[in-house]
């Protein structure tokens, strides 16, 4: 999850797909070569076209899928992460659109309940620090 501030406030960087849109946060695979916080940044780079680092762990995702009648269970590692530069840009073969949303709002933008709870868990990572100790300015 990226975090940029704009003046006071602080916006979250979401990714949409599909109409009507499903907004979410960007995530992806970790390749052999690389380590969870790698892939966590280098996703967010290759899905939105910005540079950010890593701030903080927010939590794990685990969930169980079917493919071709396997189970699967599946893993998602999430990070706060502060915006470095860069201009949204989606990256169209998997992205449709990427937008900013104010941090209050972003419950009630995302689809998916379960990264909905870790909105919670970066709000309490925000406000129990000041923006400096977290590397904004």
């Amino acid at each position: 999850m990226v975090l940029k501030r704009d003046g006071v406030d602080y916006l979250g960087l979401l990714i949409g797909r599909n109409s009507p849109r499903i907004w979410s946060l960007p995530k992806g695979h970790v390749e052999p070569h690389e380590t969870i916080e790698q892939a966590a940044t280098r996703e967010v780079k290759e899905e939105t076209g910005i540079d950010a680092t890593i701030v903080a762990g927010l939590s794990d995702i685990r969930y169980w899928f079917y493919s071709d009648r396997v189970k699967h269970n599946k893993v998602v590692h999430f990070y706060l992460m502060r915006y470095l530069g860069g201009l949204p840009t989606p990256q169209l073969a998997e992205v449709d659109e990427t937008a900013w949303f104010p941090l209050p709002d972003l419950p009630s933008v995302l689809t998916h309940l379960n990264e909905r709870r870790l909105i919670g868990i970066a709000q309490e990572i925000v406000f129990q620090n000041t923006p400096a100790e977290l590397g904004f300015q």
